[in-house]
């Protein structure tokens, strides 16, 4: 799964899934996403992005941001940003970590908070995670 997928995953909530018979809605989503930083980045900025968010997840301190940065290349111009881990719990039997990602280009700005769990091959999947 990209991060653009995840991150389009980690948005949706229960309202929208009411309407998944509604093709105006999802419509309208995919117009919202791609007004975004993130739906704006390719292939190599979502590359490494998702690269910086992986080691975060697998290393960084709860409440520590993370800084990180994309130069500027070619008439893209640079994107900043960070990525705190919020914290850490157990959900289902797996190690779950809630991010709050913060992302700024070009006067846009991106602020998501999403939950992702490791799953038992190591990789990270956003989804639901159960309240406290």
């Amino acid at each position: 799964m990209t991060l653009r997928q995840l991150f389009r995953a980690s948005l949706a909530c229960a309202p929208l899934l009411a309407l998944a018979p509604a093709s105006p809605a999802f419509a309208y989503f995919d117009n919202f996403i791609n007004s975004t930083v993130v739906g704006k980045m390719n292939q190599k900025e979502s590359a490494s992005l998702a690269q910086h968010v992986r080691k975060v997840l697998d290393t960084g301190a709860d409440g520590a941001a993370v800084p990180w940065n994309y130069p500027a290349t070619r008439g893209r111009r640079a994107i900043e940003g960070s990525i705190t881990p919020l914290r850490t719990k157990t959900d289902q039997g797996q190690s779950c970590r809630q991010l709050r990602t913060q992302l700024q280009r070009d006067g846009l700005e991106d602020n998501w908070t999403s939950w992702f769990c490791k799953q038992g091959d190591g990789s990270w999947k956003s989804r639901r995670v159960s309240d406290d």
